[in-house]
């Protein structure tokens, strides 16, 4: 397992938060859990937006989907206020309501009133992994147990990759893949972090910093199959409001095309971007008051662009820190790392000459 750092290859021109993961932003912590069975091979990945000991806060969203988003929960509440309270989970398709059901639980536990700032609605993100997973096993299987074993597996530093939570069963470009993260600073001292599912991509359309790699890979023999779809949160500590958070979302998109995770096959994709500095709450002598900022334009064009690197960076590390899996009669290898990089290498050279 690496990173694409590792190998001397940079995306963009902007710099990396200290971990270069979404947990650069300040109180958002990443949990997850696997389950690994002698026919099933998946997970949960959660991200929780402020640290578990705070048991009320309200965070504005927004988003970009594909298909409509029609494979989130709670959609027309985020969408209506443009706010949520809960951990966002991506979890496998066939167990979304098995899911949503634990995570009302874990709502009540913190709050029995389940307010729109306590946990209501459940944001779940629902990944197709059946091309490994059968989704009859993943849904027996998954569910109440493997959502508290990631909430409890919260961290706010290092974020494993690959083979990591609901990664397990993810192929992308024709290989093993899985979950990504990645950040960037901006002079201002805002912080955009990304985490990316990465399932779907033809090798074909493979790019490292518009280098075509994938035209230069030989595909493996035994193609994965399966809905290809991508799943992508976006976490920043820039105030923001839901409608700018609307249009952070579909300008991240571009790092995703770039990169080839994003083309004509993908059946469905979801961008969620969230602030965890946009409302503030005041104490007053009487009640608690709302206030909110938000940042302007100019500064709105540079979160853009780092949105966009952090995702195209995010989802080469998903692929660099997946492991080949294999079950009886089947096998789906990690992407090799050959020649392809040091002919990166050598173009990003050339090209800032």
């Amino acid at each position: 397992m690496m990173r694409l750092r590792e190998l001397g290859i940079r995306i963009g021109t902007r710099t990396p938060g200290h971990y270069n993961a979404i947990t650069d932003v300040r109180g958002v912590g990443v949990g997850q859990a696997e389950l690994v069975e002698d026919d099933l091979y998946t997970g949960i990945t959660a991200v929780v937006p402020y640290p578990a000991k705070v048991k009320k806060r309200q965070l504005f969203v927004g988003r970009w989907a594909l298909d409509g988003g029609d494979g989130m929960t709670g959609l027309a509440v985020a969408e209506d206020l443009g706010t949520f309270s809960t951990p966002i989970v991506l979890g496998p398709a066939a167990a979304v309501g098995k899911i949503y059901d634990a995570l009302i639980q874990y709502g009540l536990g913190r709050d029995p009133g389940l307010s729109t700032v306590a946990g209501w609605p459940p944001l779940v993100v629902g990944i197709d992994d059946s091309g490994w997973n059968s989704p009859a096993r993943t849904y027996a299987r998954v569910g109440e147990a493997e959502l508290f074993r990631a909430l409890q597996a919260v961290q706010n530093g290092l974020v494993k990759e690959g083979n990591a939570g609901i990664g397990c069963g993810l192929s992308a470009f024709g290989f093993k893949s899985g979950t990504g993260t990645a950040s960037r600073t901006l002079g201002t001292g805002y912080t955009v972090g990304v985490l990316v599912a990465a399932n779907a991509g033809a090798l074909e359309g493979l790019c490292v910093d518009r280098y075509p790699v994938g035209a230069r890979l030989q595909p493996q023999e035994a193609k994965p199959s399966g809905p290809q779809s991508f799943a992508a949160v976006l976490a920043t500590d820039a105030p923001l409001v839901p409608r700018q958070l609307d249009r952070l979302s579909g300008r991240a998109v571009p790092g995703l095309s770039r990169v080839g995770l994003l083309d004509s096959a993908t059946h469905e994709g979801l961008v969620l971007a969230f602030s965890t500095t946009g409302i503030v709450l005041q104490e007053g002598e009487e009640d608690v008051v709302e206030k909110v900022r938000m940042e302007d334009e100019t500064m709105l064009h540079e979160l853009f662009a780092a949105a966009g690197e952090a995702c195209e960076e995010a989802v080469l590390n998903a692929l660099l820190g997946a492991v080949s899996v294999e079950k009886p009669g089947r096998f789906l290898r990690s992407l090799p790392v050959g020649n392809w990089a040091e002919e990166v290498r050598r173009y990003q050279q050339e090209k800032s000459q």
